[in-house]
């Protein structure tokens, strides 16, 4: 099985187990999230099936999740949660949602009965959530479950006003957050602007993450793209990894030590690559937003 991620980590940093490196020959890197994945097979199969390292982001208590996901785990798909939150446009959420009206209890139950339910998973993201993700305490209830069950989250931010990352960041968990989203719209002029945007901020940032859905339009397209990533000096990676990169970036050697015997961990750094974007900036990368 899947190591967890916190093990990853921990064991990475004394240097304890194998981990396959980073490329070196790559100056950034794309993570591409696709989400809703357990209600329709054959979208879902036909994205597990890409030849690609996509992280796959699971509907809980779905009729194919748990087929799909563990074909995907042995397709080398890395498998997360995708967690029904609830949203401001009061949309349906299917089962396992989290919503404010619930208990303490009710609400951790509820999220632990979904991570149970998606085999091999390493991490989640949130469903929508633009209402649930504003409110502090529990986005602390679900970075309290993820840590006691070693997972990482990301920050799908479907609100300017989330509190997920800082709280994630807060408990010490592994935490990402979305610059893109890739089909809020699936016309073909569409994507190609949204997933150019992508690979801009992934140039001049050093890492990009994308969150796309099981769209046959979408599916068509990044079969087309994703092969021409090397040449463009960007690596697709899983979640799990950029996070592993990430927790490297505290352990970079000097510059004799770099010359000499650079980080295997670390990817090379562009002298244009710019600061981090804030959450204003990610959400103005987006445009005509579905309900979240």
């Amino acid at each position: 099985m899947i190591k967890s991620l916190h093990h990853i980590l921990l064991t990475a940093l004394g240097l304890s187990i194998g981990l396959l490196p980073f490329s070196s020959a790559h100056s950034a890197q794309l993570v591409i999230v696709i989400d809703d994945i357990g209600n329709n097979y054959a979208r879902g199969n036909a994205m597990v099936e890409l030849d690609a390292p996509l992280t796959l982001a699971f509907l809980p208590h779905t009729p194919y999740a748990s087929r799909l996901a563990n074909k995907a785990y042995q397709q080398h798909k890395e498998i997360i949660l995708h967690a029904p939150m609830e949203n401001t446009v009061k949309a349906a959420l299917g089962p396992g949602a989290l919503t404010q009206d619930l208990s303490e209890a009710e609400f951790k139950q509820t999220l632990k009965k979904a991570i149970g339910s998606i085999p091999h998973i390493q991490g989640i993201n949130n469903h929508m959530g633009s209402a649930l993700t504003q409110n502090k305490q529990a986005m602390s209830w679900v970075m309290e479950v993820l840590k006691q069950q070693q997972l990482y989250f990301i920050d799908s931010l479907t609100s300017p006003n989330s509190v997920a990352f800082q709280q994630a960041k807060q408990l010490g968990l592994p935490s990402l957050k979305r610059h893109i989203f890739l089909d809020n719209e699936i016309d073909e002029q569409s994507l190609h602007k949204q997933w150019n945007k992508a690979l801009r901020i992934a140039q001049q940032h050093g890492e990009a993450i994308i969150i796309g859905h099981p769209y046959p339009e979408s599916h068509a397209f990044l079969a087309q793209q994703l092969p021409k990533l090397p040449a463009q000096n960007i690596e697709l990676v899983p979640a799990s990894q950029l996070l592993l990169q990430q927790a490297w970036l505290g352990f970079e050697l000097n510059n004799q030590q770099a010359h000499s015997s650079p980080n295997r961990y670390l990817l090379q750094k562009s002298k244009n690559q710019a600061a981090p974007l804030n959450e204003q900036d990610l959400l103005s990368q987006n445009t005509n937003p579905k309900p979240h």
